[in-house]
């Protein structure tokens, strides 16, 4: 008998519900899904690595984002512009328009800008956005013809001269802002007499080394060469260009009030670096980017050059008294003390006294000296100013009154004045019998502990109880009209920065403001005494030029309600 197998029967294909082949697919749509969501996270933080790194904002003004890569192209143009500058320094070496010490304290200026890169090109970009919107109130455009001759100018070395000048300033008497109508008389007296004496053959050397009052320039006036663009008086400047080579200008009233006498002996023609564009190419920037660069300078100078004109105007000034006290830099210690003194020195040579002998007679005479002043300030302490811009011996005390900055038990001043003025038991107003320290015989006056604030509070409560500014002005205020009541002169709006322009303009005419604490430089009581439409003085138009745009810009640039984003490493 065969065996047979018993058939297998055959079964049917699984269904699709199958908990395998269900389990596969959902296994196959995570994976799918795993992937999606993979890709849409690494294209988000691309995205978001992008946006980062160009479209976040690295500022705002005015609410308006100023985006990172708006900062990115202004600090590539700000570093091609300060390597531009190194080279150009070269270039005036090379060509004899300057010396190495020159070029080496230039060099020491653009190595400042190099460490504050960052934050120049962000200030930068912020003002670019604001004083586009100032331009666009004031009605200020720009011409692609003032670009084009801005860009040539900043790729041009200009024509330089060797220019020399005598220089006669008005004296003024210490302490005070401004020369009398005689010390103006005096100076441009003195100045017609040096041009005759040149035009009589009196050789440059020896009218400027006799009569010019230059601080720069050495005994000669050579003040090397110059281009038409620097900053010096410009009327000066004007004539000295205009003016053929070796030819002596007449005498020049300056915008200062200094009178000027001016020559060219040498002249260097203009030089345009025709491989600027080049340069651009090479550090990547886009003459497109470098030419909106140009353009925003354009319209900061059309800005500037609209404050100067609107404040050398006619316009309201007000004629003020201060007491001023200066801020000395670090904050004194709690056991500081101000004093002030009048120095009586043998002979009247403070650097000489500790080299005297004893028994010279020179000390017992300026002993002597020191206690007739002092039994005059015990009888009447309101002379102590005058007699020590009279009689010390100390070379700045025509200028402060013998008023001294704070010392402590730190300081590095005299032993024996340092334990007259820190004895503990003294307060604000005592005068001290006489004492000897190295330098002479001392007579000393308490003023006033820290902080210059508190004291400034206690200025203004014996004002507002009656005292009299002047008396108070004299004894305390560091300014240069002390001497004179604190007489501060007319001052206009554009001179001041916003907190004392706010002091002085509205405070009613014949009140007193608030202190004002301004730091860095000190703490300030203004009384204003009157007001009148006035024109600006010399003095004050050279002021607007230095610092008026600023002044005017400032409290604009805070309005805008700017805010810098930027953090380390971003």
């Amino acid at each position: 008998m065969t065996l047979r197998a018993k058939p297998v029967a055959r079964r049917d294909a699984r269904p699709p519900s199958h908990p395998g082949d269900r389990r596969n697919f959902y296994i196959n749509l995570g994976f799918a899904i795993s992937i999606v969501a993979a890709v849409v996270i690494l294209v988000a933080a691309l995205a978001l690595t992008w946006y980062n790194g160009h479209l976040a904002p690295a500022a705002k003004a005015y609410g308006e984002t100023i985006t990172k890569d708006e900062f990115a192209t202004r600090y590539s143009i700000e570093a091609f512009r300060i390597d531009y500058a190194e080279a150009r320094l070269r270039t005036l070496v090379n060509l004899g328009y300057m010396t190495d010490d020159q070029e080496s304290q230039q060099l020491q200026y653009i190595d400042n800008s190099k460490s504050q890169l960052v934050s120049l090109a962000l200030e930068r970009v912020i003002d670019v956005r604001i004083q586009a919107k100032l331009a666009s109130e004031a009605g200020i455009t720009v011409t692609d013809a003032e670009i084009d001759a801005k860009f040539k100018k900043e790729a041009t070395v200009e024509t330089q001269r060797h220019a020399w000048v005598i220089e006669v300033q008005p004296e003024r008497d210490p302490g005070v802002r401004e020369p009398t109508a005689a010390q103006v008389v005096a100076a441009k007296a003195k100045a017609d007499q040096a041009l005759a004496d040149l035009k009589a053959g009196k050789p440059w050397e020896d009218v400027a080394s006799a009569v010019s009052t230059a601080e720069y320039g050495g005994a000669n006036g050579d003040l090397g060469f110059l281009g038409a663009s620097v900053t010096y008086d410009a009327v000066y400047l004007d004539a000295v260009f205009k003016a053929p080579l070796n030819t002596i200008t007449g005498v020049l009233e300056g915008e200062d009030g200094t009178f000027r006498i001016g020559r060219a002996t040498e002249e260097g023609a203009a030089q345009e670096d025709v491989t600027f564009q080049t340069r651009l190419t090479d550090a990547k920037i886009k003459t497109a980017d470098y030419r909106a660069v140009i353009k925003a300078d354009v319209i900061r100078d059309k800005l500037e050059a609209k404050v100067i004109a609107d404040l050398s105007l006619p316009s309201a000034q007000r004629h003020i008294a201060e007491i001023y006290i200066a801020d000395n830099g670090s904050a004194p210690s709690a056991t500081a003390v101000k004093t002030r003194h009048v120095l009586y020195s043998p002979k009247n040579d403070p650097a000489g006294a500790a080299a005297l002998a004893e028994t010279d007679p020179a000390w017992k005479a300026a002993e002597d000296e020191a206690r007739a002043t002092y039994a005059k300030l015990k009888a009447d302490i309101s002379q102590f100013d005058a007699i020590a811009r009279k009689d010390s011996d100390e070379a700045s005390a025509k200028l402060t009154g013998g008023k001294l900055p704070y010392y402590d038990e730190n300081s590095s001043i005299d032993p024996a004045y340092a334990a007259a003025i820190l004895d503990t038991n003294l307060k604000p107003g005592d005068l001290l019998e006489p004492i000897r320290t190295s330098f002479g015989w001392d007579v000393i006056q308490i003023m006033h502990g820290p902080t210059d604030e508190q004291w400034a509070a206690q200025l203004k409560t014996q004002l507002d109880t009656g005292a009299k500014f002047s008396d108070l002005a004299r004894d305390n205020s560091e300014g240069p009209g002390a001497a004179e009541g604190g007489d501060g002169g007319w001052l206009s709006r554009g001179e001041l920065t916003q907190q004392l322009e706010d002091a002085v303009f509205k405070t009613g005419i014949g009140g007193l403001s608030d202190s004002v604490v301004i730091s860095g430089d000190g703490v300030y009581l203004v009384k204003v005494l009157a007001e009148e439409t006035r024109s600006p003085t010399p003095a004050q138009i050279a002021v607007y030029k230095s610092t008026g745009f600023s002044n005017w810009y400032e409290p604009k640039k805070t309005a805008a309600n700017v805010e810098r984003l930027l953090t380390a490493g971003s």
